[in-house]
């Protein structure tokens, strides 16, 4: 089974490096820019995690989030953040999670396999 990865960083390069880290066997990613754009996607296309910066241009990673929960209840959802921001997501459920950016790939790896275990 492939797990199905929406991305959303509004950073171009950090976008594209972090895509290639998240692409791997069984995996597929679509990366997008703004939360807009990943709302919509979403709304069309199933989707098995949600990967996004908290910092985006108009619509924050945590209002994406808020949003997506409203459409998909319990989805997992990990919030990118330069700064420790885990006291911010805790009333969104335990399915979401927070990571420090920068991050490795293994530990974003690690992340997504125990959100997606659950």
């Amino acid at each position: 089974m492939t797990l199905r990865i929406l991305y959303v960083e509004d950073n171009a390069l950090v976008r594209e490096v972090t895509s290639e880290l998240l692409t791997q066997d069984q995996r597929h990613v679509v990366a997008l820019a703004t939360a807009e754009e990943a709302l919509d996607e979403f709304k069309t296309n199933p989707f098995d995690v949600v990967i996004t910066d908290i910092s985006l241009p108009v619509m924050s990673g945590i209002d994406l989030a808020r949003n997506i929960l409203m459409l998909k209840p319990g989805l997992p959802i990990i919030i990118a953040s330069g700064y420790a921001v885990t006291s911010v997501v805790q009333n969104l459920g335990p399915n979401v999670r927070t990571i420090v950016k920068p991050f490795e790939a293994d530990q974003i790896d690690s992340l997504i396999a125990d959100l997606c275990a659950a």
